[in-house]
């Protein structure tokens, strides 16, 4: 009897420091990725600070961008294009007929002579058009 007793306070010892070394394990493995969480959002926050890592960061976007656009349409060469968000689609598809189909989140590229509405998340061009330009000529006598 006294040897089944035995046998069973070692095997409540044996379970008793599995569970301390998972359990340090487990603490372990969270310190580390704290750690590497708290140095990635570092390296981001001082690449945030960056003017010239901001504009990296907006180039390798509006390239992207421009290249999934291009995918669906031939755009012209040698010009890069001013891009946008649409912000209040509704307050400027009052303004101007050509944003009637586009919803807040579509992109914009803006072209010398063309307009492109894009959306993202349906990979689809919602609307293309000619760019006219308001230009009033002042003569100063």
């Amino acid at each position: 009897m006294e040897n089944i007793q035995d046998l069973k306070k070692e095997g409540g010892k044996n379970n008793k420091n599995l569970f301390i070394f998972l359990l340090g394990v487990v603490v372990l493995a969270a310190i580390v990725y704290f750690v590497f969480s708290y140095v990635k959002t570092q390296k981001e926050l001082r690449m945030l600070k960056d003017p010239t890592a901001q504009e990296e960061i907006l180039k390798k976007e509006n390239d992207k961008l421009i290249s999934k656009v291009g995918e669906l349409i031939d755009l012209p060469v040698g010009e890069e294009p001013v891009i946008g968000t649409v912000q209040d689609a509704e307050t400027l598809a009052k303004e101007q007929k050509f944003f009637i189909s586009s919803k807040n989140g579509d992109r914009v590229l803006i072209y010398q002579n063309k307009a492109i509405i894009y959306r993202p998340e349906i990979h689809k061009l919602i609307n293309v058009g000619p760019v006219y330009l308001n230009s009033s000529t002042s003569t100063e006598e």
